[in-house]
C-alpha cells in the first residue's frame, strides 16, 4: 500500500494548522531535593543513575509510576520482539507522533540494536523507503496502521503472522500503543529532552504510510481467539472464575492472556486508569467512550457507555461525546475533556488552550490521569481492534449507533 500524493498533502495541511505549544514544560519535574521518601523508593526501581526528565515528571503522581513504568520498561527492554524490531518500532512510532523526545531517547540506544545512520533516516522515511527487506517494511507499515487507524490490515497481519507468533503481535501492537500514550503524555507535559540525548527527529517531510478505513472485525472471525475455560491454568481459573460458578470471563481479558508476561504488566495501567484515577467516574467514562469513537472500538465503547450510564449520563451527554466538541451544550470542564482527546488522537498532544481549560478545574494529578487514560485506551482500542475481540454477551445493548459502524 503506498501513501498518495494528496494523502501527504492533505496530512501535512493538518500540522501546519496544529497550534505550536509554548515553551517550557507545563508540569515541573520533582527535582531530588524535594522527594519523598516514597518517590525515592520509585527512582530506584525505575531510572538509571541519569534521571530521565519523564521519570521526574510523572513523580508528581506516584501511583502513575509504580502502574505504568513496568509495562514501559517491557516494550522497551523485555518483550518477545527482537531488539532491532523494536527500535524500529519505537523510532518509527517517534516519528509517527512528532515526538523529539522520544526519538532522542529510541536514537541512543539504536547502536545496540544494529541500526546505522542511514537506517535512522529511512526509519522517518517509512516502511517503502529503498533499502527495507520485505518484512522489516511490514513492521514498519504495522506501525503506520495503527496510528491512523487503530488497526493492523489483513495484508499487513497476514505477512506479520508469516513469522510472528501470537505473543510478538501481540508485542508489536502493544509497543506501538504504549509508545504513543507515553509520546502523548511527554508532549502535552512539556517534558523537555536532556542535554545528553542529542538526537532530533530527522528534517524530512512529514508523511504516513497508511490511510483510515474503519475497517472491523466485529461480528467476524478473532484473529486472535480467547482463551477457553478448558484451557485456563489454575491461576487464571481463580482469576477468571473464582467461585467455579462457570461463568464466561470477558473476552478481552481470555485473549490477551495468551501472552502472560505482557499481560502481567499491562494489567496494573488499566487497573490505574479505572480504579486509581483522581479523575470522576464520570470524567473517566467521558474520555474512554470518546477515544472509544475516535478508534471506532466497538468492544471499549460498549464497555464503558454502560459505565457512564451508570455514572448518570443522559442521552444527551452520550450524543455529545459521540458528537464532539464543537456540538454544543455540555459543562466547560467536560467540553474540555472531549476537545483533549480528540487533540491527543489528531495531534498527539493537548494545544494550549484546551491545557488551559482543563487546569481551570483539575489538579496535576488530574491532569496527568487525563493523559494517561486517554493514551492507555487508545493503546488499548489498538489491540482490541486488531487482534479481533468480539462483544461479550452482554453488551448487546450498548452497541455503537449505525452512524459509527
Amino acid at each position: 500500500m503506498r501513501v498518495s500524493v494528496a494523502f501527504i498533502v492533505a496530512v501535512g495541511a493538518l500540522l501546519a494548522q496544529t497550534p505550536a505549544r509554548a515553551a517550557g514544560p507545563r508540569v515541573t519535574p520533582v527535582a531530588e531535593s524535594q522527594r519523598t521518601d516514597e518517590q525515592r523508593a520509585l527512582v530506584a526501581r525505575f531510572a538509571s543513575a541519569d534521571m530521565p526528565n519523564a521519570v521526574a515528571t510523572y513523580l508528581n503522581h506516584p501511583s502513575l509510576v509504580e502502574h505504568i513504568m513496568p509495562f514501559e520498561h517491557y516494550v522497551s527492554s523485555d518483550s518477545t520482539m527482537s531488539p532491532r524490531h523494536r527500535a524500529l518500532l519505537g523510532l518509527r512510532t517517534a516519528w509517527l507522533t512528532r515526538s523529539n523526545y522520544l526519538w532522542a531517547h529510541w536514537a541512543m540506544g539504536t547502536r545496540r540494536a544494529g541500526l546505522t545512520n542511514d537506517e535512522l533516516r529511512r526509519v522517518a522515511q517509512g516502511p517503502d523507503s529503498k533499502g527495507w527487506d520485505a518484512f522489516e517494511s511490514t513492521v514498519l507499515r504495522a506501525a503506520d496502521e495503527l496510528h491512523v487507524d487503530s488497526f493492523v490490515s489483513d495484508a499487513t497481519w497476514k505477512a506479520l503472522s508469516a513469522r510472528y507468533n501470537t505473543n510478538q503481535l501481540v508485542d508489536l501492537v502493544d509497543t506501538v500503543g504504549t509508545l504513543t500514550m507515553q509520546a502523548g503524555a511527554i508532549d502535552s507535559l512539556g517534558v523537555e529532552v536532556e542535554s545528553n540525548a542529542t538526537e532530533r527527529l530527522p528534517a524530512l517531510p512529514y508523511s504516513v504510510a497508511a490511510k483510515r478505513t474503519n475497517l472491523r472485525l466485529v461480528d467476524k472471525e478473532a484473529r486472535i481467539p480467547p482463551l477457553e475455560p478448558r484451557e485456563w491454568t489454575p491461576e487464571q481459573r481463580k482469576r477468571f472464575d473464582p467461585n467455579g460458578t462457570g461463568q464466561r470471563a470477558a473476552n478481552v481479558f481470555v485473549t490477551f492472556v495468551r501472552n502472560p508476561s505482557a499481560d502481567r504488566v499491562r494489567g496494573p495501567i488499566n487497573q490505574h486508569i479505572l480504579n486509581s484515577t483522581t479523575l470522576s467516574v464520570r470524567q473517566r467514562e467521558t474520555l474512554l467512550m470518546r477515544i472509544g469513537v475516535l478508534c471506532r472500538s466497538e468492544y471499549e465503547w460498549a464497555a464503558h457507555s454502560r459505565l457512564g450510564r451508570r455514572a448518570g449520563m443522559t442521552d444527551a451527554d452520550v450524543a455529545r461525546i459521540i458528537a464532539g466538541p464543537d456540538s454544543g451544550g455540555g459543562e466547560p470542564l467536560e467540553i474540555a475533556l472531549i476537545r483533549a482527546t480528540d487533540e491527543l488522537y489528531r495531534d498527539d498532544r493537548v494545544s494550549d488552550d484546551t491545557w488551559a481549560a482543563l487546569a481551570k478545574g483539575l489538579d496535576t494529578k488530574q491532569l496527568l490521569d487525563v493523559l494517561i487514560a486517554v493514551g492507555g485506551y487508545r493503546s488499548t482500542s489498538m489491540a482490541i481492534n486488531s487482534a479481533g475481540v468480539q462483544l461479550d454477551a452482554n453488551m448487546a445493548d450498548f452497541r455503537f449507533p449505525a452512524s459509527l459502524r
